[in-house]
């Protein structure tokens, strides 16, 4: 999401590290809490390895505004085989899921280049391959997360929020929190 300014306070980015030990608490929290609600299952084990995956790239979002392929490529083909050696008859549905989820993210794209990234297209697909149909609520609390910090931007710096630049890996990650634990 594009919202660039220089008058903004400090960004993540120019505040390296120090979000990283909240991230870890919090994923371990989630982690733990996952283990006892879905007890010894795949699903634990799939929620396990998503958890850690987005919350990786939302610190890497964070610090430096991308989305790294060597971290969502595989953490997809991952996601995409265990998903399929587990049901093989929802390969074609998971696999229209996550080809949906990531044209979702490529409209943003077409109407305003720069305004969302190609990582965030990516990890959208991740999404779609380890969510299946809950990638939808995944998606709709990311986006009005996001929509919420726009506003209150917009709200704090007036016209000036407008040209500021805000990561949308981390409103995923809070978007596959919820859809892992209500979807």
């Amino acid at each position: 999401m594009d919202l660039r300014s220089a008058t903004a306070r400090p960004a993540a980015a120019e505040r390296p590290g120090q979000l990283r030990p909240a991230v870890a608490v919090a994923t371990f929290v989630l982690v733990m809490l996952a283990l006892v609600q879905f007890g010894p299952s795949a699903r634990a084990l799939g929620a396990v390895f998503l958890l850690c995956v987005v919350a990786a790239l939302a610190i890497v979002d964070l610090e430096q505004r991308r989305i790294p392929n060597r971290i969502v490529l595989p953490a997809t083909a991952a996601a995409l085989a265990a998903q399929i050696a587990l049901n093989p008859r929802r390969a074609p549905e998971l696999l229209a899921i996550s080809l949906a989820a990531g044209l979702f993210f490529c409209l943003p794209m077409l109407v305003s280049p720069g305004g969302m990234g190609m990582g965030d297209v990516k990890l959208a697909v991740l999404l779609g391959a380890a969510l299946g149909q809950a990638v939808v609520l995944a998606i709709a609390v990311a986006v009005l997360a996001s929509f919420l910090v726009a506003v209150a931007l917009l709200a704090r710096d007036g016209a000036a929020a407008r040209k500021s630049a805000i990561a949308f890996g981390p409103f995923l990650a809070l978007g596959t929190v919820v859809a892992i634990f209500l979807g």
